[in-house]
């Protein structure tokens, strides 16, 4: 009886928490398809942007850091507004950049992050390549045992974000 009553309250319990979460909407054909090699980081996306550079680089893509496409943008007299429009992805095209990538992130109470939003767009035609929300797992009471199991570390988020964004590249 003890073992059927700590079982369900088990099974309670998982059921309460949820894993880290990627959501990405249906992929939808591009109307002009092209490689993406060289990826570009808008600032601001904090240590989840770096980490996520550190995953796509080492899946074979060149990355153009933050503080690389700030100076790059500097020089070609953009704006951060204009750096999303079509008349300053088609600059970054001319620089031999295939994407722009942004990156933002709220960071947990512990300083991991708690969820994340990336969009990845065509410098070619500003369409919007991959785009993804991710939700870090969580499970009882800030800081218990049974929340540090279920969520993700920084390494595991840029990993799960770097996944979900290949995967809409290389559809």
């Amino acid at each position: 009886m003890r073992n059927a009553i700590c079982v369900a309250l088990l099974a309670i319990t998982l059921s309460a928490c949820g894993t880290a979460r990627v959501s990405m909407p249906p992929s939808s054909p591009l109307l002009d398809s092209h490689p993406v090699k060289v990826i570009a980081f808008a600032s601001g996306g904090g240590v989840l942007a770096d980490a996520v550079a550190v995953e796509l680089a080492n899946r074979g893509f060149t990355i153009i850091d933050p503080g690389t496409t700030n100076s790059l943008i500097a020089r070609l007299g953009l704006t951060e507004v204009e750096v999303a429009q079509q008349i300053g992805l088609s600059r970054l095209k001319e620089q031999g950049i295939d994407a722009y990538l942004t990156i933002r992130a709220a960071d947990g109470y512990s300083g991991v992050p708690a969820s994340a939003s990336a969009r990845l767009t065509s410098t070619h035609n500003g369409q919007v390549l991959g785009g993804l929300t991710w939700q870090n797992g969580w499970g009882g009471a800030e800081g218990s045992p049974a929340d540090r199991v279920m969520r993700s570390g920084l390494s595991q988020a840029a990993q799960q974000i770097a996944e979900g964004l290949v995967k809409r590249i290389l559809r």
